[in-house]
């Protein structure tokens, strides 16, 4: 989802933050990368979390234009694979405030990287079961933020993320336009050891 003004009100956050600076935050190589749909740091926030994992494979729901996943191979020199997941044009999001962000041309920053595989599903990750989906360090969770997207795509990370791996989740804030504050806040209340980085919306839990 698209930054926006004023985008981070800790106040009305359960879920508890940690700096960024304890999660390892760098400058990192975005060259020729934009950071639509981030704000500010984020896209280095996402590389922090990855890098403590080590991780080998990562997968990626919801890759869009593959800004991320560029942006993680770029940076991060352990990774051997990637699968980035998406959905085809005509896919219309269950949070009207992603509607537009079906991307024209899935994946094209990372698709000259050999390391990397897109998969496209008509339904995202609805139409997928974790044997569809290979074990792995570092799964980034920033697809269809309704509901029912979220917690799909959680329940396949729980599933193919190996002991001792991270799941990250991006536009945990107070906007109240997608679900996933309601989401993760329930998790977190049921005792799953989730976290966020301090001014950004980002959440992320260790497995």
């Amino acid at each position: 989802m698209a930054p926006q003004p004023n985008f981070y009100n800790p106040l009305s956050l359960q879920i508890p933050a940690v700096t960024q600076d304890s999660i390892g935050c760098t400058p990192i190589d975005k060259t020729g990368l934009n950071t639509r749909f981030m704000n500010p740091g984020e896209l280095e926030a996402v590389v922090a979390l990855a890098r403590l994992a080590k991780p080998k494979v990562v997968v990626e729901f919801g890759v869009n234009e593959g800004r991320t996943a560029k942006a993680l191979m770029l940076n991060i020199d352990t990774i051997e694979r990637y699968v980035g997941i998406d959905v085809p044009q005509g896919y219309v999001t269950d949070k009207a405030v992603q509607r537009r962000e079906v991307p024209q041309q899935p994946a094209h920053f990372a698709l000259d990287d050999p390391r990397f595989r897109l998969l496209i599903a008509r339904r995202g990750s609805h139409d997928l079961a974790a044997d569809d989906l290979p074990k792995c360090d570092f799964v980034f969770i920033d697809g269809d933020h309704g509901r029912a997207g979220v917690v799909k795509d959680t329940l396949l990370a729980t599933r193919i993320v190996r002991p001792g791996g991270i799941i990250a989740w991006h536009d945990y804030h107070h906007l109240g336009t997608v679900d996933v504050r309601e989401v993760l806040e329930e998790y977190y209340d049921a005792g799953r050891p989730i976290q966020h980085v301090e001014g950004t919306w980002l959440a992320f839990m260790r497995v």
